[in-house]
C-alpha cells in the first residue's frame, strides 16, 4: 500500500543542508520520493512517498531514513519534530 508521510520539523539547518538531506534521502531504494523544503513559517517540511505494509511501517521508515541522513542537523529528535501527517496514497507508484 502506498503512503504519503509529511513531517514538520524545527531546525536551524540552512537551505543547502536541507537540499543535501533531500538528495541523500532520495538515494534510499525503500522510499520512492522525498522532498525537503522550508515552509512559510520558517520550519522545514519533509514529504515522502513510499510503499509499505502498514502506516506504522511507513512512518518508521521515513523517520529512520531522515534521521540517518540528517546527521548533525538532527531533523528527527524530540525537540525538532513538530508534527506528522500520514495518508494513504491511492495513486500507486510515481511522484509526490
Amino acid at each position: 500500500m502506498w503512503y504519503r508521510v509529511e513531517l514538520l520539523v524545527r531546525t536551524n539547518a540552512d537551505d543547502e543542508t536541507l537540499r543535501e538531506i533531500e538528495m541523500l534521502a532520495n538515494t534510499y531504494a525503500i522510499i520512492e520520493t522525498v522532498h525537503v523544503a522550508r515552509s512559510p513559517d520558517g520550519e522545514s517540511r519533509v514529504t515522502a512517498r513510499l510503499d509499505a505494509p502498514s502506516a506504522e511501517s511507513a512512518l518508521g521508515t521515513v523517520l529512520t531514513v531522515v534521521d540517518q541522513v540528517s546527521g548533525e542537523a538532527g531533523l528527527i529528535n524530540a525537540s525538532s519534530l513538530r508534527g506528522v501527517v500520514l495518508e494513504r496514497d491511492e495513486r500507486g507508484g510515481g511522484g509526490l
